[in-house]
């Protein structure tokens, strides 16, 4: 979660955290819909949780906490706390992507 006041993401409870994942889970091809010219694997730090938002190759790696995750894929990238990893070609077309609603 973000706050105006500077601060910070503060850590969301595990219960609000497996809620945002649950939801990631239910529709990552929708989250991924803009992304051309590589796959997306979306992870969920320190859990082996992992769900294929889209298929490719090159495929790249996003990965964080659930909110994090979230805020990425909605379009607040600068604001994410996330890991974009994998082939220099798939991460050049993850961070071209627009994502957001």
């Amino acid at each position: 979660m973000r706050r105006a006041n500077g601060r910070g993401p503060h850590t969301n409870p595990p219960a609000l955290d497996a809620a945002l994942w649950h939801n990631v889970c239910g529709t990552p091809w929708f989250l991924a819909r803009r992304l051309r010219g590589a796959g997306l694997v979306l992870e969920w730090t320190g859990t082996p949780e992992t769900v294929r938002a889209r298929r490719g190759e090159p495929t790249a790696r996003i990965a964080g906490a659930p909110g994090e995750i979230v805020l990425y894929l909605f379009g607040r990238r600068r604001a994410a706390q996330v890991e974009v990893t994998g082939p220099a070609d798939a991460v050049d077309a993850v961070r071209r992507t627009h994502f957001g609603m």
